[in-house]
């Protein structure tokens, strides 16, 4: 195929670069991962390009560059020089010059600033305009491009403006589907818009020399885990388990000399647990009752166990004489038990409600709880917490007796969780595993839609194409990264719409060629399917970042 020569112009601060000048250049344009840069091979005779010249160069000018074909020129990009490099044999003298986009901007500041109830669009707005300050206009038509995405609250202290960018580009949404794509354009404007919603103009027909197709299976995930918001508790409306609808109450065991009941004392709902202790000469008083059938709750260190045991306790004496202590014993299903006991300062005052909150697992070191003291349990039997028993103890006071009552017992500060897998893909591929932590989920479901959104979008190999090209003609309508293209290589059974992740564009004077190179991705759309069961009970998003 016959096309023209290249043609390139250049200028910096008010300097137009011959073109005779230009020995090599070469343009590379990035998006959202990374900002676009360029280097120039310049001849420098008579030392034309130095401090001193005629055309000082210097680092801080800022530039342009349009390559293209015959009467068709483009500018490609809008750039700031960032190096300059002088270099010389006895008989050759030249200059290398290079830089970024002004998108280099975008990495100058940070940004200490507390963003509530705010839309993605509004952020990335405020960044531009307060931090960046780059034109995201063309014509009247807004470049910055809404979003269905509103954050309840992102913090940030000393954070870089692109890396906030960044944390919006891959969480926002539109129309279901999760991610959007930002670049700075040849003329120096910022556009913000959802991935894949763009495509080049350019026909590849006929025009790829060269290529490299290849699938890569490093970024595949086949069992994906998801956890949400640390708000499951057990039972769920905290007082099913001392509600009772009968008398004496259901699912409880009364101790050795307690008689238990229901009382309408209470903290929750209509009734607490009872237990009642007449005392003798021979014994002390011991209000003793367990709470059966729990149901195996694991009560460990994996995100998803229970990390406390609530209740609210009351105690009576006909004395009023506070008690030695308070034990509470948990049971695993296989009848292992461990202990914790209260001391009379970790008690209320008689006829007090107090809410008692212990945290569960094993213990590790002698330092692992200041309050409590958790005796010996297996792993195992911690991860299967089938019953507790609470019994409180007085000296023996004949005569006398002892009540307890318990409320609002619960298990809480459990993460939401699920976990989904392909089969076809771990036998194809081996099990390869992703686990996140997504505090807007509140529910199994949620974190269900999310981990199978994730399995979809992970669980097959990613493609990777790169083409290269010395007769592409774009006309002047230059070739953008963000922009998904039509390719079709015959010879691999492969076709459609690839995302151009870079775009490079390479002058070499010596053999008057323009070379373009494309790197293309493709992979399955995220779909935002969880994002639209969160707005099912809430008018927007809750995501909670604090910046470093």
């Amino acid at each position: 195929m016959s096309v023209e020569i290249p043609k390139i112009s250049v200028a910096f601060g008010g300097y137009g670069i011959p073109q005779g000048d230009v020995i090599q250049c070469r343009v590379h344009l990035g998006c959202t991962k990374e900002v676009s840069s360029f280097e120039l091979l310049l001849q420098n005779w008579y030392g034309k390009y130095s401090p001193s010249g005629s055309i000082p160069l210097a680092v801080g000018m800022d530039g342009s560059i349009s390559i293209g074909r015959g009467s068709n020129v483009p500018q490609i990009i809008t750039c700031r020089i960032e190096n300059i490099k002088h270099e010389s044999t006895p008989t050759e003298f030249y200059t290398r010059v290079s830089g970024r986009c002004w998108g280099e901007r975008l990495f100058r500041r940070v940004v200490t600033k507390i963003y509530s109830d705010t839309k993605g669009e509004d952020i990335v707005k405020d960044l531009i305009d307060n931090y960046v300050g780059l034109i995201h206009a063309r014509d009247s038509t807004e470049l910055i491009e809404d979003t269905d995405t509103t954050y309840t609250k992102l913090e940030y202290e000393n954070t870089p403006v692109f890396d906030i960018l960044k944390y919006i580009a891959d969480s926002a949404d539109k129309q279901g589907v999760i991610g959007y794509d930002f670049r700075i354009t040849p003329d120096a404007k910022f556009e913000f818009f959802p991935r894949n919603s763009k495509t080049s103009p350019l026909s590849l027909s006929e025009k790829i020399e060269e290529y490299e197709y290849c699938k890569d299976i490093h970024g595949i995930r086949n069992r994906i885990t998801v956890y949400g918001a640390a708000g499951r508790i057990n039972p769920p409306n905290k007082d099913t388990w001392t509600d009772p609808t009968q008398d004496p109450p259901e699912d409880w065991v009364a101790g050795t000399w307690t008689t238990l009941s229901r009382s309408t004392d209470r903290k929750l709902n209509a009734y607490s647990v009872q237990g009642y202790c007449a005392s003798a000469s021979d014994h002390r008083t011991v209000p003793e009752m367990t709470r059966q059938n729990i149901g195996a709750l694991p009560c460990s260190y994996p995100a998803d166990h229970y990390k406390k045991l609530n209740f609210w306790m009351k105690w009576l004496n006909s004395e009023n004489y506070k008690p030695w202590y308070m034990q509470i014993s948990l049971y695993s299903a296989t009848l292992e038990a461990v202990h914790a006991f209260l001391e009379p300062e970790d008690l209320p005052e008689q006829d007090q409600w107090k809410l008692i909150t212990l945290p569960l697992g094993p213990k590790h070191t002698a330092d692992d709880y200041s309050e409590t003291w958790w005796g010996t349990m297996g792993h195992e039997g911690w991860s299967q917490i089938n019953k507790i028993r609470f019994l409180i103890i007085w000296d023996p006071i004949p005569g006398g007796n002892g009540t307890l009552r318990i409320d609002g017992l619960h298990f809480s500060e459990s993460r939401w969780a699920n976990t989904q897998e392909d089969t076809g893909s771990i036998n194809a591929y081996g099990l390869r595993e992703l686990a996140e932590v997504d505090e807007e989920l509140y529910s199994d479901n949620e974190c269900m839609l999310r981990a199978k959104a994730l399995l979809a979008h992970l669980k097959d190999p990613a493609e990777h194409l790169t083409i290269r090209s010395t007769v592409i003609d774009y006309g002047n309508t230059p070739i953008l990264p963000a922009d998904k293209i039509y390719v079709e290589l015959p010879n691999e059974n492969v076709s459609g719409y690839f995302r151009i992740e870079s775009v490079e564009y390479f002058v070499d004077a010596k053999t008057q060629t323009l070379e373009v190179t494309l790197e293309l991705g493709r992979e399955t759309p995220l779909l935002a399917d969880y994002l639209y069961a969160l707005r099912s009970k809430t008018d927007h998003l809750s995501r909670t970042k604090m910046g470093r």
